[in-house]
Parts: C-alpha cells; sequence; structure tokens
C-alpha cells in the first residue's frame, strides 16, 4: 500500500501568506506539521539546506532541520519524521547521529533519516567548508550511516538515501532501507533508476530498498477549478520560475489535476512499484493553497486520525 508524506513548507515566503519568515516561519511549519498529521498524512518531511537561492533576493532561511523534527516531535503524536535529506559532508557524523538520537528520545521510533551527497556549493562556501569531490562526497555517506547505526544501537531508525546519479543509486544499494527520487520524475525515468537500483542490490545480496517519489500536487475540483489555481500559484511563485510555461505543459508533471485525476495518478505510481509518495504543494517545500491539504485528503484517500486536533492554518 502507497504511504503520502507532505514537503513541509519552512522556508521564508513559502506559505500561502508569503510575509511568512523567521520565527513566524518556525511556528508557522510546527502548525502546518500538526495538521498534517490530523487529516491522515502518514509523514512530515524537512529539507536540510542553510538557506536557497531561488530568485534575485537574498537567500531564504530556513528552520533548522533536526532542530524543527526535534520540535515537532514534541507537538506531534504519532505522525512519522524524517529528513528529506540531511547532507552528509555538511555534519559531522558523530553531531549528526547525537541530533538524531536527541530526536529519538522525543518520537521513538517515528523518525527516518534521510541523508544524501550534498551539491549547493554556495552551503559550502556559506559555512567555511571546501566542496568536497564525488568521490569523497559519497564516501561521506558511508561513513555517517556507519556511525548513525552504531549510535543509536537497537533504536537505530530507516535509513533513506536520496538522488538518482549512478554513485549514489550503488550506495543506496549497499545500505539503505530507502530510496528517494525527487522531483517530479516521469515514469519511464522512475522506472529506468528503480531498475538500476535492484540490479545493484542483486550485487550486493541485499533486497530492494523501499522506493519513494517527490511529486509536485496540486489538486482542483474540476478542470475549472484546476486552471483558478495554477494561475494563483503562478503569482504566488517566488521567482517568476512558471511565468514561461504552459499549464498544459504544467499539468503533466506529478500529482496534478482534479480529484479523481490525482487519486488515478497515485494508483498508477503503486503500480509503478512506489511505496511512498512525498507532495509538495506548488513547489518543493512550499505550500501556496491552504485548500490543498483539504483537496488532497480527498484525492490521496487520507483518513483523518482520531484525536490528533491539528491547528488551523498559521496567519
Amino acid at each position: 500500500m502507497t504511504t503520502f508524506g507532505l514537503a513541509l513548507p519552512h522556508y521564508d515566503g513559502f506559505f500561502p501568506d508569503t510575509s511568512i519568515a523567521g520565527a513566524r516561519r518556525t511556528r508557522a511549519a510546527i502548525s502546518y506539521a500538526q495538521r498534517a498529521e490530523a487529516i491522515g498524512f502518514d509523514e512530515i518531511w524537512v529539507s536540510d539546506h542553510l538557506g536557497l537561492n531561488i530568485d534575485d533576493g537574498p537567500a531564504r532561511r530556513s528552520s533548522d532541520c533536526w532542530t524543527l523534527l526535534a520540535a515537532i516531535a514534541a507537538e506531534t503524536r504519532s505522525i512519522r519524521l524524517g529528513s528529506l535529506v540531511s547532507n552528509a559532508s555538511l555534519r559531522p557524523p558523530a553531531l549528526l547521529a547525537h541530533q538524531v538520537a536527541t530526536v529519538l528520545d522525543l518520537a521513538g521510533p517515528r523518525i527516518d533519516v534521510g541523508i544524501g551527497a550534498g551539491w549547493n556549493r554556495d552551503e559550502y562556501a556559506t559555512a567555511g567548508l571546501a566542496f568536497p569531490s564525488g568521490p569523497e562526497r559519497l564516501a561521506l555517506v558511508k561513513g555517517t550511516a556507519a556511525e548513525l547505526r552504531r549510535a543509536t544501537g537497537t533504536a537505530i531508525p530507516p535509513l533513506w538515501i536520496g538522488g538518482k546519479r549512478s554513485g549514489i543509486l550503488t550506495v543506496a544499494a549497499e545500505i539503505a532501507d530507502g530510496w528517494n527520487f525527487a522531483w517530479d520524475p516521469t515514469p519511464d525515468q522512475f522506472r529506468s533508476r528503480y531498475a538500476r537500483l535492484g540490479d545493484l542490490a542483486g550485487q550486493t545480496g541485499r533486497a530492494v530498498p523501499q522506493a519513494s517519489v517527490g511529486l509536485t500536487t496540486v489538486v482542483g475540483r474540476d478542470e475549472r477549478d484546476l486552471q483558478r489555481r495554477w494561475e494563483r500559484l503562478r503569482r504566488w511563485v517566488p521567482g517568476g520560475h512558471l511565468d514561461s510555461v504552459q499549464f498544459d505543459e504544467w499539468r503533466t508533471r506529478g500529482l496534478v489535476g482534479s480529484v479523481e485525476e490525482v487519486s488515478d495518478r497515485v494508483h498508477r505510481w503503486g503500480q509503478q512499484g512506489v511505496d511512498h509518495i512525498i507532495c509538495a504543494f506548488g513547489m518543493p517545500f512550499g505550500l501556496f493553497d491552504d485548500e490543498q491539504l483539504d483537496l488532497a485528503q480527498k484525492a490521496l484517500g487520507l483518513a483523518a486520525r482520531p484525536g490528533a486536533v491539528g491547528p488551523s492554518a498559521p496567519s
């Protein structure tokens, strides 16, 4: 059965109210995590960047990944929590293991640890670090995984590896419990990479890791409503990144369509072998429209959690 995660909004301006930033940003992220739990999402995913450069303005700042996950763990009851993904070459392995262990104290077995090799040179410069070579970064992924398993012992959480290139697929086949492919692969792209992962896992004698995809998700009540939401999204997306994109082209990606169309796409992704779908409402780790969560509940067939009462959307 396919499960569903939310790519949680947690960057300055990535909320329906684009003025949300700083301390308001962190409180809003926790509020949306509680709401996602209440409506039935299976997992919350938080990215791990110092900031994102997406337009001509300053980098959009973010709450720290593992600090935010600790806060969410204390404010939720049953939803799973994960990093998508922590850069193994930016955090010393012992430090990351210590942070993960602290979140485990709060969340118990609800944690998934996603790690990757990193790609953003600007982050290394901001952190005062040299940008390692590809082989060095892959080696650090393996070393970080080993330290996490040593430090957490019998409480070790599932380990997810994010990435699609040959080197990271090899690492995932050797050590991962799960693998993530983001953002918006086509079914053909997913099949090709997943088949390669299966071949590599077979060579190591390990089971094929579980598979997840990150998909842009925009749900309309019908075609006319979907077009209205598309226009709202184009105005909302920072940097004008959708200004040159046509509606007919855009609607082919991810989980975009009416409630019925999105439900059908979910079914087809399940047939491809996808175990978990991570929904990004408009853009990765953004949410352009509060009503999307309610429409997604219908399209994804989510069941509200009794006793998990999420707050109203942040103002």
